[in-house]
């Protein structure tokens, strides 16, 4: 409806002609004006904005994502927020941890890393990682994601990784 009013009284007007990388929408957004911009018009997500401060779309999806339950109560939205001023190092434990943290600074913020970081860095298998996702998606109904736990730290200790790294 908006593309067909504005073609009506403005000017022709369809999906393609919008500007998705608009330096100006992100000047908006970098100072919390989120009022109606769907997925990021919430409390929490319009306060994380000023401070994530989204340059370009895939910010977007971290800033959406990282105002979750998970990143939240798992720590990782000021490892993540210290790393992208540079307040913090980026460092990875090895090449194949790198390359599924690396576009988030070696935050895990989405469930998919997760998944992924447990098949690469704890050696579970894809049917494993596949029960991890579905108790990541129910942890907090049945407590089922605890019985992994063990699992991870073993896995990751047993190829190498820091207990430290591995129970961050």
């Amino acid at each position: 409806k908006c593309f067909d009013l504005i073609s009506r009284h403005i000017r022709p007007f369809a999906m393609s002609d919008i500007r998705w990388e608009d330096q100006a929408v992100y000047r908006m957004l970098q100072q919390g004006d989120s009022m109606g911009v769907f997925q990021v018009e919430s409390r929490a997500q319009t306060s994380m904005l000023p401070r994530l401060k989204p340059a370009c779309y895939y910010d977007l999806v971290i800033q959406i994502a990282i105002v979750r339950p998970g990143p939240i109560q798992g720590d990782m939205v000021h490892p993540f927020l210290r790393r992208r001023d540079k307040i913090e190092p980026v460092t990875f434990p090895s090449a194949e941890v790198e390359g599924v943290l690396s576009r988030t600074m070696g935050v895990p913020i989405f469930q998919e890393q997760v998944i992924q970081l447990a098949m690469v860095a704890a050696g579970f298998s894809g049917g494993e990682a596949d029960q991890l996702r579905r108790a990541m998606a129910s942890w907090k109904r049945s407590g089922e994601l605890e019985q992994f736990e063990h699992k991870l730290l073993q896995g990751m200790t047993a190829r190498g990784y820091s207990d430290t790294f591995a129970r961050q």
